[in-house]
């Protein structure tokens, strides 16, 4: 599918009622492919000289791994401490829209003038699943990996979904069972419903990917293409044994990178991870205590994704995503439980579940009274989402079900939502996402932690002794180090010297000192020093360095 690499003209995500809504087409259209959004990150490095490619890895499919590096005209890669923050985009494959706005930002970076850019370097790597990511853009399921025996029958993905119809597109079976879980609604019939035992209800059907038993061993779609998920092979709450989550941790080429490249980055202030799920739009109030199967931050640093969340989500235009399931050994968590890095996490968008249908609109009319029935169940997410794309799409993102005479169980129906579209919106949305991303990245210039020197210094005597008071301040909403950096002691403290001339000597106090973290928003440490220094000499200075909040130094000078 050819895609334009430039980005769509902008349009309000959640339309007013009373406007005409466009006849969005469905995703992919307007959406860059990963080898476009891989040419175009490419084009940037070499038109750019704040831009350079990183290429951490390859994947099994031998996609390279890249992740841009973007540096302003004030930052020096020898330079102790210049803190960067670290955006992820798409690790599960299919949320094309994370790697759109991340590659937004790429654009908005690449001149080296962006207001973050005088504050810290920023690494952005868009696409951080390929090999998932292409399929999905293809319109198949986003697996990756090597082949794997799921069902230890000797055989490799022998036995995964296909399109039974050939309609090009891998949907859904409604498939008749008496042990069935689903039941078709009566509100709206392409709805499947789990059916509610205590209202004497039974289910009829069950609800299966397109496929059947290849493998002729009675199990149906056990063994698909593909082996492990990324987002389930990181350290944190890894499931063994589990089939997605790999043979060990990190055995993926695409986890390990991400691990080795953030470990030779201790720099990294915060991470940013556009994918499945949400820590930003309803933070988790936090807790006290963390252990190896903690999924809650600690509170000091909840109230901080608190603080940001609203001002990411400020926007009217920009309606809260509702998040995926926690899910284990993703990431995120191995960034924030293992290494202490504070991590932003944004499913990006969901589609709207307040939209009207043409009739249900108001006309001004009473309502005629309605004969006595059966009360009408309340509506489901999954209604809500049908009347969305109904308006929306006009009955092109859900493929209404069709009787299909499958070989294994007979007549079945086939139909569902197509691929992409609702983790992804249409394209014309995509600008205004992005502007808002873009902004808000702007927006921690100011958040960032920044150090800096108050000192009185004062002559004890004509001899050249002197004594120095000081107070390392830090600036900015974000801490030195996380609540949960201090737990994991992985993160290092800040380094405080005194700097003498050549003959100088200390009298009182330590030349090499540290601090375990300075918590931001003024937040400060004294330290005291009686020194002798020889006249003529130049003035002692006293320096701090952080590995996440840069560099302080000062000259100790009476005034």
């Amino acid at each position: 599918m050819a895609t334009s690499l430039q980005e769509p003209n902008a349009a309000p995500e959640s339309p007013p009622a009373e406007q005409e809504i466009p006849e969005y087409i469905i995703p992919p259209h307007g959406y860059n492919s990963p080898s476009s959004i891989a040419e175009e990150l490419k084009n940037l490095a070499d038109a750019n000289a704040s831009v350079s490619l990183i290429e951490i890895g390859k994947t099994a499919d031998g996609n390279p791994l890249r992740i841009a590096e973007f540096s302003g005209a004030n930052s020096d890669d020898s330079s102790a401490g210049w803190p960067a923050i670290l955006v992820v985009a798409n690790l599960e494959g299919d949320r094309l829209v994370a790697s759109e706005v991340a590659m937004s930002l790429c654009r908005h970076l690449a001149d080296g003038e962006a207001a973050i850019l005088q504050r810290a370097r920023v690494f952005v790597m868009p696409v951080a699943n390929p090999d998932a990511a292409t399929r999905a853009f293809a319109g198949s399921i986003p697996w990756r990996g090597a082949p794997t025996d799921d069902d230890r029958d000797g055989r490799i993905d022998e036995d995964g979904p296909f399109d039974l119809d050939g309609d090009g597109h891998l949907l859904w079976m409604r498939v008749p069972h008496p042990n069935g879980t689903f039941l078709i609604d009566e509100q709206d019939e392409r709805v499947s419903r789990e059916a509610d035992s205590s209202d004497a209800e039974a289910g009829v059907f069950e609800l299966l990917r397109e496929g059947s038993d290849l493998d002729g061993d009675r199990q149906r779609l056990e063994d698909g293409p593909g082996g492990v998920a990324v987002e389930a092979n990181f350290p944190h709450r890894w499931q063994q044994y589990a089939p997605e989550a790999g043979r060990f941790q990190l055995s993926e080429a695409e986890s390990r990178a991400l691990v080795d490249f953030v470990l030779m980055h201790p720099s990294i202030t915060l991470a940013v991870v556009l994918d499945d799920e949400d820590n930003l739009a309803k933070p988790a109030s936090g807790g006290d205590r963390t252990d190896k199967d903690s999924t809650e931050p600690l509170k000091d640093d909840a109230a901080l994704l608190k603080l940001l969340g609203k001002r990411f989500y400020d926007n009217e235009d920009i309606e809260e995503p509702r998040g995926a399931e926690h899910g284990s050994g993703n990431f995120a968590d191995w960034l924030y439980f293992q290494r202490g890095i504070l991590v932003l996490e944004s499913a990006v968008w969901s589609a709207p579940l307040d939209v009207k249908a043409a009739e249900e609109e108001d006309t001004g009319a009473e309502d005629a009274p309605a004969e006595e029935s059966k009360p009408a169940r309340d509506l489901t997410d999954e209604h809500k989402l049908m009347t969305w794309a109904d308006v929306w799409y006009r009955g092109t993102a859900f493929q209404d079900w069709q009787v299909f005479e499958h070989e294994e169980f007979g007549a079945v129906e086939v139909g569902g939502w197509m691929p992409l579209v609702l983790n992804n919106p249409p394209a014309e949305l995509l600008p205004v996402l992005s502007d808002n991303f873009n902004s808000f990245i702007d927006s921690l210039t100011t958040d960032l932690p920044q150090l800096r020197w108050s000192v009185e210094v004062t002559a004890l005597d004509d001899s050249g002794v002197f004594e120095a008071r000081a107070y390392l301040v830090c600036d900015g909403l974000l801490p030195t180090m996380t609540a949960m950096g201090r737990a994991t002691r992985l993160q290092m403290p800040i380094r405080v010297g005194l700097e003498l001339p050549s003959g100088g000597e200390l009298l009182v106090g330590r030349s090499i000192s540290s601090v375990e973290r300075l918590v931001g928003l003024g937040d400060s440490s004294e330290f005291h020093w009686i020194y002798r220094i020889p006249a003529g000499a130049d003035a002692a200075q006293i320096r701090a360095t952080s590995k996440t909040a840069g560099e302080a130094l000062t000259a100790l000078e009476v005034k």
